[in-house]
């Protein structure tokens, strides 16, 4: 899996002309709605990469991939390895490159939400210091319905853009979005109104850090 960051945040497809019929086999028997929605997007944005009209960022590829139990690798750009998870001794691991998760720590830490991770990358400074570029999170996406938010930090999409903040629900219907880092300003959103563009992901719950 590579998570370089990315100034676009985009995927790098090796094998573009391809993906589209990936993203099919991929996607298999299920619904084009519910898959979108289990991946943390909109059933127009599933069906504008199934036609080829766009590329998914990098955190929906991932979303994708860890929606339909298949590698990165494949997804992106062909390589072999359609599940997964590998053969062998590497059964025991789940593997996110660079980082292999232990699966009987996964298990241990996570036992309600295990099947239900997702590992994305910080792409900018808003969260500093909790959070810095570059680092690694793990993300519930089990917690996606607004109605169950109060407050929290979470992976959401904001019209076209991923993001990482904390989301505080306020009285009347209004979340207000939140960054730990003070150069960056607060801001609502309004819950009754269709054109807010939110979509939650999931919800942050580990971290890890280059040293």
């Amino acid at each position: 899996m590579n998570n370089t960051p990315s100034n676009e945040g985009q995927a790098i497809l090796t094998d573009s002309n391809d993906f589209p019929q990936r993203l099919k086999q991929a996607l298999g028997e299920n619904s084009i709605r519910g898959f979108a929605r289990s991946c943390g997007f909109s059933d127009t944005v599933l069906r504008q990469y199934l036609n080829g009209q766009s590329e998914p960022t990098r955190p929906a590829l991932l979303a994708i991939a860890r929606t339909a139990n298949v590698s990165v690798e494949w997804l992106a750009g062909g390589q072999p390895g359609h599940n997964s998870l590998g053969d062998g001794e590497s059964k025991e691991y789940i593997h996110k490159d660079p980082l292999a998760f232990q699966t009987d720590w996964l298990k241990s830490e996570f036992p309600k939400s295990y099947d239900h991770l997702l590992l994305t990358q910080v792409q900018d400074e808003s969260m500093e210091p909790t959070l810095v570029l570059g680092d690694l999170v793990l993300v519930d996406t089990r917690v996606r319905e607004l109605a169950a938010i109060d407050h929290g930090l979470f992976l959401f999409k904001l019209n076209e853009r991923i993001l990482i903040k904390r989301l505080q629900y306020i009285p009347e219907n209004n979340f207000r979005v939140l960054s730990d880092n003070p150069a960056y300003e607060a801001f609502s959103l309004d819950l009754s109104s269709k054109a807010n563009g939110l979509s939650i992901m999931g919800r942050v719950v580990w971290f890890g850090r280059k040293l």
